[in-house]
């Protein structure tokens, strides 16, 4: 998910590592935040790889170490395409990396949004189906106590209510979603 957001920012224009940092805590909000010792090696690995380029601006000697702006390459754009098209991911961000993808629409085509927005909505389908299949489960487990059933049979809620409030808001804004204008 960093490297989705890091380089759909980078296909905006380029960007010191810190303005990274602070928009990634920012998009993440204010339960996680990113280190720098998660940024900095994704950004070496970006760069080995070729999907994204270093350089210094010129600026007057100072005497102390000049920011680095980082700049996507055409293999970037490539990649950032790829992890675009690939498919929804399983797993507990599943929800942040819908979210990147939502926040890089202008830059893909209105049948790659359509397939995303139709991923994510498979993905929330499911959930609410084991959420409902799960609730029964415990509901009928008889050596369960009810402090116990009530609590489980709570988070189950929680999460069906997570999905389901998702796929409202997908339904009611999926013309928008799609008809974003394709900003290249």
């Amino acid at each position: 998910m960093y490297e989705l957001f890091l380089l759909g920012k980078l296909m905006e224009r380029p960007w010191y590592g810190y303005e990274y940092q602070k928009a990634l805590n920012g998009f993440l909000g204010p339960s996680r935040e990113v280190s720098w010792g998660t940024i900095y090696p994704l950004i070496r690995r970006l760069e080995r790889a070729g999907f994204i380029h270093r350089f210094h601006e010129r600026r007057r000697a100072t005497g102390r170490r000049q920011p680095q702006k980082y700049a996507i390459t055409a293999k970037g754009r490539a990649r950032f395409l790829e992890l675009m098209n690939s498919g929804a991911p399983a797993g507990v961000d599943f929800r942040d990396v819908f979210r990147a993808k939502v926040g890089n629409f202008s830059r893909v085509e209105a049948k790659l949004r359509e397939q995303i927005i139709a991923g994510h909505m498979d993905q929330l389908t499911k959930i609410v189906s084991h959420t409902n299949a799960m609730a029964k489960v415990v509901a009928e487990i008889p050596e369960m106590p009810e402090p116990v059933r009530r609590d489980v049979l709570a988070a189950l809620s929680h999460e069906r209510f997570l999905a389901e409030a998702e796929i409202g808001w997908l339904r009611k804004g999926h013309d928008a979603l799609v008809g974003s204008e394709l900003n290249g």
